[in-house]
């Protein structure tokens, strides 16, 4: 017999349950999936002993170690069924060609079941994300944070890489780093508690501020994590804990970092949040990218491991759209940015096509024009072109608005290793703007946008 694997489990449920059932009662119902990843159906509708006993047979054929042991298929009537079938949290996701409700339960990287949170009020909020580290995240950050402060705006600046800190080393020297770190505040947030006294001690002013703006950070690590390295990774393994509450609530990851910076981004303190959120898929990416409201930048270079990851990452998202819809309001917020890039215009083409093709792949964008829709021109005068006058504008032309064209960060020498403290002869705009400069206009244009909104 077949070994059933995880990828098989819930199609093969849903194939069941369809046949059997109906597509209708299938649509109705919800899948509940354990932590283990063992799978059961909880039917909108009362069930027969006889339809319980051989559909379940069916099930635990169908899904061998994937069926749940205690029970795989419960009426609505039966104990416990209406609480899995009003759960929060269930997700209206595609399995083949059908839409199906999933409650998925999970130890570990829960908060990725939330949807993307809606905008976030002022100021506005930008995430800096990526895959993995040495792709220029953070360096763009730092210069996306001086060049804001030089134009006399205040930012406030939050490191998330608590595994690999680096923002507060490059934005503040040892005499204006703070006493405390985000590392900190989610570890005494669920014991001793955050007043402002404790928030008062998380935020370090940062000497590369020019002369009217203002850059505040908010390290991963403050001064008595660095005056106490042995306890660092004790730190990290109960900040990742969620809080429990008095009220018996639980607060995830997600819930507290939101909390946090919530606290901290008054719009009459600062002008914009700029996160540096941590490097892959961790739960607290999750927290940067879908819980805080914000643009996100997706950094990432011209290799398979930029596409590998990001089509994860889009696969995932696209669950949170209502069926039929690709371009949700959250859409419009997400930006690839390709790091290092080559500065030949020419040579950034394909890997923006790679990324255009990522969000149609994964259900959030406009499918590239077959072949039988595009017109070949050939190298020959303009009017011996061909054209065919049975295709409508929207066959022909790219769809407009449908998704954010990748900007790029260019390939520059200078600001390799970059340390802004001590180089700040490399934050002269004339220097910086042609290298950051597609990522420069974006972030203007989105301030300016939040102002005329204000």
């Amino acid at each position: 017999m077949e070994t059933v694997r995880f990828d098989d489990s819930l199609p093969r449920l849903v194939d069941v349950i369809g046949s059997t059932l109906g597509d209708e009662a299938l649509r109705a119902g919800t899948i509940l999936r354990d932590a283990v990843g063992c799978l059961a159906f909880f039917a909108a509708a009362p069930l027969d002993e006889e339809t319980v006993s051989d559909l379940s047979t069916k099930l635990r054929d169908a899904l061998g170690a994937y069926a749940r042991p205690d029970r795989v298929v419960a009426g609505a009537d039966d104990y416990g069924a209406a609480a899995v079938r009003a759960d929060p949290a269930a997700l209206v996701v595609l399995v083949g060609e059908r839409h199906v409700r999933l409650v998925d339960k999970r130890l570990v990287g829960a908060d990725w079941l939330h949807a993307p949170s809606p905008p976030a009020r002022p100021p506005p909020r930008l995430v800096f994300a990526s895959l993995k580290g040495g792709v220029g995240r953070s360096t763009a950050l730092a210069v996306v944070a001086g060049h804001l402060a030089s134009r006399g705006r205040r930012v406030l600046a939050v490191d998330l890489d608590m595994e690999a800190p680096g923002l507060g080393s490059l934005l503040l020297s040892v005499e204006t780093l703070p006493e405390f770190g985000v590392i900190d505040a989610l570890v005494e947030n669920g014991l001793s508690g955050l007043d402002e006294a404790f928030f008062a001690d998380l935020v370090g002013p940062s000497e590369l501020a020019a002369m009217g703006g203002r850059i505040d950070v908010v390290p991963a690590l403050g001064r008595r994590s660095l005056k106490n390295p042995a306890d660092v990774l004790a730190k990290i393994a109960r900040a990742y804990a969620e809080d429990v509450r008095s009220d018996g609530s639980v607060a995830s990851i997600l819930d507290q970092v939101r909390a946090i910076i919530d606290h901290l981004a008054e719009p009459t303190r600062y002008d914009a949040v700029l996160v540096d959120a941590r490097a892959g898929l961790h739960e607290t990416t999750a927290s940067a990218v879908l819980g805080l409201g914000a643009e996100v930048l997706l950094f990432g270079l011209d290799e398979p491991q930029t596409f590998q990851g990001y089509a994860v990452l889009l696969a995932h998202l696209a669950r949170f759209a209502p069926p039929g819809v690709t371009a949700p309001e959250w859409l419009e917020r997400l930006t690839m940015v390709q790091g290092k890039a080559p500065a030949d215009a020419e040579e950034r083409v394909d890997f923006a096509q790679r990324c255009r093709d990522l969000f149609a792949n994964a259900g959030l964008g406009p499918k590239a024009p077959s072949a039988a829709n595009t017109v070949t021109l050939p190298a020959g005068p303009f009017k011996d072109v061909p054209w065919d006058d049975s295709l409508s504008d929207e066959e022909v032309l790219p769809p407009e608005g449908s998704l954010r064209e990748p900007l790029s960060v260019l390939y520059d020498a200078q600001f390799q290793r970059f340390d802004p403290l001590r180089q700040r002869d490399l934050l002269s705009e004339g220097i910086y703007r042609a290298t950051f400069g597609d990522v420069l206009e974006r972030v203007d244009t989105i301030l300016k946008s939040a102002e005329k909104r204000s």
